[in-house]
């Protein structure tokens, strides 16, 4: 059968191209379930960040800059904590780096009190000193991921511009020291690696090195290496084009992103909020989701039109 096919398809080369270029997208089209609530939802506590990552469009981002008022942020979860059947994780960062937020330790607690099953956030660690650390052992937070792109000074210092090496990498190394002095099992950490920022295929394992016996398996913690990426049309690291834009991206049927301000957007790479989905100062998490702009961006992507999206037209998640 798979050779008849293959002859056949030959003969036929719109048909080859069709197949060949959508099996995928419809395949993933099927699978898609419409909940009636977001599986996971990002929580922007702030979009302030105390570093500007070569990786990162900081410098695009138009949108005002503050931290999320704790009174919207309590509304939030109290209507999260309703759905504790369908929501995994809320994950407590965005565009910014959260722990410039004074009260991030006490939005944590508020979410374990509440009952919220994973608590999550992504940190570049240059603030995680010893009474940070603690804080956050004590809070229950379950996990968080260390964006630490470098090897030593140089590599460091010039891709995570405005942050230290040596700074950073105590607090790592002295978070994991507390962590076990306490005999905690919480929270797991992911230490983050883009290879590409090393410019040296050689280095990667002396930045394992870095960090390798202070990690705890049994516990969790791991190492994640992560592609470059275009960060929705605020890099151009991969070349994208319409005729490559093949799969249906998934975001608008599993995670909402709440900003800082409440305004909601469909992906966490839309870091200027230009993909406004509706507000949470206005309407509930469930209204909005189950709401006529949700139901369009899905049917939208659906047929992989993205035109009324500027950010994921150079998105290189929806290409092969």
């Amino acid at each position: 059968m798979r050779n008849f096919f293959k002859k056949n398809l030959k003969k036929f080369p719109k048909l080859f191209t069709f197949l060949k270029k959508y099996p995928l997208r419809f395949y993933r089209n099927i699978k898609l379930q419409e909940l009636e609530f977001p599986r996971q939802i990002w929580i922007e506590n702030t979009n302030h960040c105390n570093a500007s990552c070569v990786m990162c469009p900081r410098e695009l981002q138009t949108r005002s800059k503050s931290i999320m008022s704790f009174d919207l942020y309590e509304k939030l979860i109290i209507e999260i904590s309703k759905y504790p059947h369908l929501v995994e994780r809320v994950h407590m960062h965005n565009f910014g780096e959260p722990l410039l937020d004074k009260k991030l330790v006490e939005r944590i607690k508020l979410a374990k009190d509440h009952g919220i099953k994973h608590v999550y956030f992504v940190t570049n660690a240059s603030l995680l000193n010893s009474k940070n650390a603690l804080n956050l052992i004590k809070s229950g937070l379950d996990e968080f991921k260390i964006s630490f792109y470098g090897v030593n000074e140089s590599t460091y210092n010039s891709t995570m511009k405005d942050l230290d090496f040596n700074i950073t990498l105590n607090n790592v190394r002295n978070f994991f020291d507390l962590r076990k002095s306490l005999k905690a099992t919480k929270p797991k950490v992911v230490l983050q690696l883009i290879p590409q920022s090393l410019n040296d295929a050689n280095l990667e394992k002396e930045w394992v090195n870095l960090f390798k016996e202070y990690l705890d398996d049994e516990i969790g913690d791991r190492f994640n290496f992560y592609q470059l990426h275009n960060f929705g049309d605020g890099r151009d690291y991969v070349e994208t084009m319409d005729h490559n834009i093949r799969n249906t991206c998934k975001f608008p049927w599993n995670t909402m992103v709440i900003l800082q301000d409440g305004s909601v957007t469909a992906c966490c790479l839309d870091y200027d909020g230009q993909i406004n989905l509706g507000n949470v100062n206005e309407q509930s998490i469930y209204d909005i989701w189950n709401g006529e702009k949700y139901k369009k961006i899905r049917a939208d992507f659906k047929k992989l039109n993205y035109k009324d999206y500027k950010p994921c037209q150079k998105c290189n998640f929806p290409v092969d």
